[in-house]
């Protein structure tokens, strides 16, 4: 974790501000004892003591917290933005960022590691529930620019959440979007010999691939500037349920119905 709580004061430090000297730390959560982490090539993160006895103890890597270090450092600096906060407790969720965005209640979500559909679902419809506008950003990786890309579960999840776009993470408040396309396979011709001796040909042809899509780079979006609110409905799909919602989407998704996306 980013934050954590001086036992002396009760105010609330990050540990990219904090020191040694500030301690004894504790846990904003659960009260219990935290360390300040330090380092030269990392950044600096409070541990729990004894970790297994708080939710918020769980792993976390160190690209997670450059992530979205860079993301509040960014935040603040920008003119659009009131009330930024790391980790700040809203309700059951805890989002990485979270900030007035152009007066919008917005709880930005870094996914780096691995999480379950129903979980981000969970998350999204408990934002929900409280007014708050939620965006789940994935980082970005070269991979998306080969010929073809292999989705995870969640990928496909926020692609039909967000009405076929998909947000990574570029550097301080870029954000680009890719839409999953199919991919398809070209089968080659065959040929080959009946037991009577004839020769048979099939021809070539192309299917889609149910592993690999094509992911389509779309515009690169400013995280202050370029997003607005958008109230999603409950849908359903093969395999995809997405809850009532309130999402933080680009401009541009904004004006198409979202229809278009989910026939």
């Amino acid at each position: 974790m980013l934050c954590a709580k001086r036992k002396l004061t009760g105010e609330i430090v990050t540990a990219y501000f904090a020191n040694k000297s500030q301690a004894p730390f504790s846990c904003p959560e659960c009260s219990d004892p935290v360390i300040l982490k330090t380092g030269r090539s990392r950044v600096n993160y409070f541990a729990h003591e004894n970790p297994l006895m708080c939710r918020y103890a769980e792993n976390e890597s160190d690209e997670h917290r450059r992530c979205k270090m860079e993301i509040f450092q960014a935040l603040q600096n920008d003119p659009h933005v009131l009330n930024v906060a790391l980790e700040r407790p809203l309700g059951t969720n805890r989002p990485d960022v979270s900030a007035e965005i152009n007066g919008v209640p917005v709880a930005i979500e870094v996914q780096i590691s691995s999480l379950s559909p129903e979980t981000i679902a969970y998350r999204t419809m408990e934002y929900a529930r409280k007014g708050i506008y939620v965006l789940w950003l994935l980082q970005w990786t070269p991979k998306l620019d080969a010929k073809r890309y292999t989705p995870r579960l969640w990928e496909k999840w926020i692609h039909a959440a967000y009405f076929g776009r998909v947000y990574y993470w570029a550097e301080g408040l870029s954000v680009v979007s890719y839409h999953f396309d199919p991919h398809l396979k070209s089968i080659p011709q065959k040929s080959w010999y009946s037991p009577k001796g004839k020769k048979i040909t099939a021809s070539g042809y192309t299917r889609r691939s149910k592993r690999y899509r094509t992911a389509i780079r779309g515009r690169t979006f400013n995280l202050a500037t370029d997003f607005g609110p958008r109230n999603r409905d409950w849908w359903e799909g093969k395999d995809i349920t997405i809850p009532a919602a309130k999402l933080y989407v680009d401009q541009q998704r904004n004006s198409v119905p979202a229809e278009f996306y989910e026939n």
